[in-house]
């Protein structure tokens, strides 16, 4: 088969794009490298909000995967008419072009949409409950997949994924909370923790991901969403006290105002994508441990 993948240089991309291409199929990527993790092959430096492009590289293959977005919280509160025109408009240039050639997309929305739950664990029917302009922006793009499989006929499968981490992961704010921690206390530096440390977030690795995406590829959802996580919680706090030891530090965390915006509670209900053969493998405290190793090699490395 022929993916495009836009956004295909950024954490997840690149993953789906090295997985997609293991299995024989030819992969097109998008991307500007503005946030970039890795440079890929059969790239195409470009943007999502431009139309003629987009339309051109969708016009020659067989599924969209459409990833490309301005994913940080904070600088989408600073910066909201460009995180809303990435987010939203690129996206609708994304639908525009599948509904002009009849491809099949595969949307990455987002856990955020949900805001703090509001039940033990979040399935798909949970309110959309967005607490900053990033989460508010995917959450409209997340519904122009479902309108335009009302209105136009568009093969849209919507992927919420819960958070989601592993190697080649950014150790900056594009990054997540894991790598920033690793990173600091690999350079003997503690972990900063916005606000009481009790926020709690469902994890999934990088590999349980990509097989919601193969799964959200293969399957006709309709343009429903399903929620790709692992089903279970861990807090910054823990995720703080994990990572010093894993690293070896003699370190304590470093406690600061919260964040803007920020999600207290996000577990995944997961029953959708187990009933269509999902099943994910995160182990949280074995993958954090693996992750920790791969940096400290890569550290060593540079060091060389």
């Amino acid at each position: 088969m022929r993916f495009l993948i836009s956004g295909n240089a950024g954490f997840i991309g690149s993953h789906l794009q090295e997985a997609l291409e293991s299995e024989g199929n030819h992969v097109i990527g998008l991307d500007n490298y503005r946030w970039n993790t890795r440079r890929m092959d059969n790239t195409v430096e470009g943007d999502v909000r431009d139309k003629d492009l987009v339309e051109r590289l969708v016009k020659n293959v067989d599924v969209v995967c459409h990833l490309a977005a301005q994913i940080n919280i904070d600088y989408g509160n600073e910066h909201t008419d460009e995180t809303i025109n990435i987010n939203v408009k690129g996206t609708l240039n994304v639908l525009d072009a599948c509904a002009k050639f009849k491809k099949k997309m595969v949307f990455a929305s987002s856990s955020e949409i949900y805001g703090t739950a509001q039940t033990e664990s979040i399935d798909e029917s949970h309110p959309l409950d967005c607490q900053s302009i990033y989460a508010a922006s995917k959450a409209a793009g997340d519904r122009l997949c479902k309108a335009y499989y009302d209105t136009y006929g568009v093969s849209a499968s919507i992927l919420r994924s819960f958070n989601t981490f592993g190697i080649h992961q950014r150790i900056d704010s594009y990054g997540g909370v894991i790598a920033i921690f690793v990173d600091r206390a690999l350079h003997n530096k503690p972990p900063v923790i916005y606000g009481s440390g009790k926020q709690e977030r469902d994890y999934i690795w990088i590999t349980d991901a990509i097989e919601g995406y193969k799964l959200a590829i293969r399957e006709d959802l309709e343009g429903k969403p399903i929620n790709i996580a692992s089903g279970k919680c861990v807090s910054v706090d823990d995720i703080a006290e994990l990572v010093i030891k894993y690293t070896n530090k003699s370190l304590k965390p470093v406690y600061v105002s919260p964040r803007a915006g920020e999600v207290m509670r996000l577990r995944g209900d997961i029953t959708k994508a187990r009933s269509l053969g999902f099943s994910p493998k995160t182990d949280f405290e074995k993958n954090l441990y693996e992750y920790v190793q791969w940096r400290k090699n890569r550290l060593t490395k540079t060091l060389l």
